[in-house]
């Protein structure tokens, strides 16, 4: 990202497209070339896709539904991993998971893990925040991080914590937490498929073939959906070849090489759901109902990073116990005050 803001602030428009998460557009957008005169003239698909690539992919600020500056080629939010050998049903309400993973909590084994990383955080914070009803900020753009809700999504996962997972998580990135699941460290893992999908059924990397399977949040949480997007500079003097690339890439006849053969996740929810793919991998089923309550973290805002960074640092502060959760969150929300008044929007937060 620091390269291709160096190369629109020189003028030099080296790249004629770019790829990465759409968030990274909003910072950038005026630099970027709308899209749908393309989509309607080569015909491209737009049937198909999870439901936040409609809702939250259009714009990149306020006031600009409709206009679409990208395509998406693979989309993502944290998975629910367990373990089948251990586990015959899986909880659907906080209440009863805490019960579950107290059960699967016994000497060296633990029935929780996830990468402890402070940008990691935030996926699994955000889950039990918003599956309790809680809003990051109100239609004004007023944080509510540090709200009874907010305060009490973080002492669940602190707890969970300190009860249900190994010494040391918070200094485990993604590889970390997809490996202890691997090696029957860990019962339960919430994390990032990419990470662990290719190698769960490998005899060489897993311990656990076959003994696995996905399950959804409990009462519908749901961690910080991602999507990255193919995006063209205004300046590109290759319009036509990028948008072709573009759409050959993320097109309905790669996505299901894209889900099946590289493991990637495609945003087509039209491939996960086709009998011969369910048949193979049935835990799509629920990916798939999974991701389309997919949220997307403060979308069109151009300073979501610091947002996102600051939120990072606060929980990060919580769940080593530097701080208590309603400090370090009302830290939180002071931060996200004085960085959206620096550049207020001019339209309504809505999730």
């Amino acid at each position: 990202m620091p390269k291709l803001q160096a190369d629109l602030a020189a003028g030099s428009a080296q790249y004629d497209f770019f790829c990465n998460d759409i968030e990274f557009q909003y910072t950038i957008y005026p630099s970027l070339l709308p899209i749908n005169d393309l989509i309607a003239e080569r015909g491209y698909d737009m049937e198909g896709f999870f439901e936040p690539i409609y809702s939250y992919g259009e714009g990149v600020a306020g006031g600009q539904e409709g206009v679409r500056y990208g395509l998406p080629i693979r989309v993502g939010a944290s998975w629910v991993f367990y373990r089948t050998d251990l586990i015959d049903e899986f909880p659907t309400t906080w209440a009863d998971y805490n019960t579950m993973l107290g059960e699967l909590t016994t000497g060296e084994e633990h029935g929780l893990g996830f990468a402890g990383v402070p940008a990691q955080l935030v996926k699994l914070f955000l889950a039990r925040f918003w599956s309790q009803g809680g809003s990051l900020l109100t239609a004004d753009w007023q944080p509510q991080i540090n709200s009874e809700t907010g305060v009490a999504a973080l002492q669940m996962l602190l707890d969970q914590m300190k009860q249900y997972t190994p010494p040391g998580i918070l200094a485990w990135d993604n590889p970390d937490a997809s490996n202890a699941f691997l090696n029957g460290d860990i019962a339960v893992l919430e994390g990032w498929a990419s990470f662990i999908l290719p190698s769960l059924n490998d005899p060489d990397a897993s311990k656990i073939v076959d003994k696995w399977s996905v399950a959804k949040y409990p009462e519908n949480g749901t961690g910080n959906f991602t999507q990255h997007n193919f995006a063209i500079f205004n300046t590109s003097q290759n319009v036509d070849a990028a948008f072709d690339y573009m759409a050959y890439c993320t097109g309905p006849e790669t996505a299901l090489p894209l889900l099946t053969e590289f493991k990637e996740e495609s945003p087509r929810k039209s491939v996960w759901t086709e009998p011969a793919v369910l048949e193979a991998q049935p835990y799509l089923d629920t990916v798939v109902a999974a991701y389309d309550v997919g949220r997307p973290f403060t979308p069109g805002l151009a300073q979501w990073l610091e947002l996102f960074i600051g939120l990072a640092e606060g929980l990060s502060a919580a769940m080593s116990e530097q701080k208590s959760p309603q400090d370090a969150l009302n830290d939180v929300a002071a931060n996200w005050s004085t960085v959206i008044a620096q550049a207020p929007p001019d339209w309504e937060y809505k999730e």
